[in-house]
């Protein structure tokens, strides 16, 4: 047999070669792919394509807890039909099921333990679109709204990148992932109804603002009003006395407080004790706004004890007993009790000798 020798060939040969070579090669990378990546063979079918058509999606668990989100308009969720869903929350959601992708089958001898599981501690989940019975080029008749996907969905996988889910009149579950993320998907089909709700407690821009009253009970002389003038704002005393010089700065930085205000989260069983020492005292601020529609929204701000078992050994040990990083909050727009985050309130706790030019350094009350 003779010796194959590259540099004899002629240039023909030598094309013809070079073709082979790059043939083989991407031929064994095929294989090497079917082989090795167990999703290639898998019809991805799973998600949905058709998301941005999703009106509505049903959320059950095992604990008897269960949502409904549904759509209004472009901007607008309402979870349970009662309150205004988070918009981030209802975009990941929808973003999941359109993401979503088989990762890799259940192993035959795994499959009756996962059905199980799924049966006996998963969450339903129920995925409604809306779409017109009558398609043909323009003409788009009779909009509905149906049921798309039915998905049970289970415990994430041991390496914690994964999703046992199984899709209603199938009978395999597979492994879910969204590729190139990093978790896994089961804590996004939560059915607990404070998961889902907006937080937003205040959402005004300064020329929807009519007027905003700031009141402090325990010193009702620093309380103080202001009302739209149509070029700004007038600042009135707690005497009615409108106030010509105050610093302007301060009271654009109070207002745009009001653009975008949010609770941190909604409480759920309160220590007796601060039931009983805290709210049954007046609040520590009052706020009303009054929008140029004439709706009237009040918020109502309370001290919160930093340990339930702390005693104060004296008048100025005042950090040891309270936080100072959070109160509790009481609103005209939610029935809850809400927990929010000075930072957020920071500009807002002032009383009105605060907005006087050359103001000393005035602490924040709270």
């Amino acid at each position: 047999m003779k010796k194959f020798k590259y540099k004899k060939l002629n240039r023909k040969q030598k094309n013809l070669f070079g073709l082979g070579i790059i043939v083989f090669v991407v031929l064994v990378s095929v294989v090497l792919w079917l082989v090795f990546d167990k999703s290639a063979t898998i019809k991805q079918d799973f998600h949905i394509e058709n998301a941005d058509k999703i009106t509505k999606f049903v959320i059950k668990d095992r604990d008897n807890n269960a949502v409904i989100l549904e759509k209004k308009s472009d901007s607008l969720w309402t979870v349970n039909k009662k309150y205004e869903a988070s918009l981030g929350f209802v975009n990941t959601m929808i973003e999941t099921l359109r993401e979503m992708r088989i990762r890799e089958l259940i192993p035959k001898a795994a499959r009756n333990r996962i059905i199980k599981s799924l049966a006996s501690e998963g969450k339903i989940a129920e995925i409604y679109v809306e779409d017109y019975r009558i398609k043909f080029w323009f003409v788009k008749l009779f909009k509905h709204q149906y049921l798309k996907e039915t998905y049970y969905v289970g415990h994430e996988t041991s390496d914690g990148m994964g999703t046992y889910m199984l899709k209603k009149g199938e009978k395999n579950p597979y492994i879910i992932y969204i590729p190139r993320f990093k978790g896994y998907l089961a804590t996004r089909f939560t059915a607990i109804e404070d998961s889902w709700r907006s937080h937003a407690i205040f959402k005004y821009k300064q020329s929807e603002i009519e007027s905003l009253k700031i009141e402090l009970p325990n010193d009702s002389n620093e309380n103080f009003t202001l009302v739209n003038n149509g070029k700004g704002f007038s600042f009135f005393n707690a005497q009615g006395t409108q106030i010509n010089e105050f610093d302007t700065g301060k009271v654009v930085a109070l207002l745009s407080s009001f653009v975008d205000m949010n609770y941190e989260r909604i409480m759920h069983n309160i220590p007796k004790i601060e039931q009983d020492t805290i709210f049954t005292k007046a609040p520590a601020f009052i706020i009303t706004i009054k929008d140029k529609k004439g709706t009237e929204q009040t918020l109502s701000t309370f001290v919160k004890l930093q340990d339930t078992t702390s005693i104060a050994k004296d008048e100025n040990d005042f950090y040891n007993v309270f936080d100072v990083n959070r109160c509790y909050a009481l609103t005209s727009k939610y029935p809850d009790t809400l927990l929010m985050q000075f930072y957020t309130l920071d500009n807002v706790l002032k009383p009105a000798s605060y907005f006087m030019p050359n103001a000393p350094g005035i602490p924040l009350m709270r």
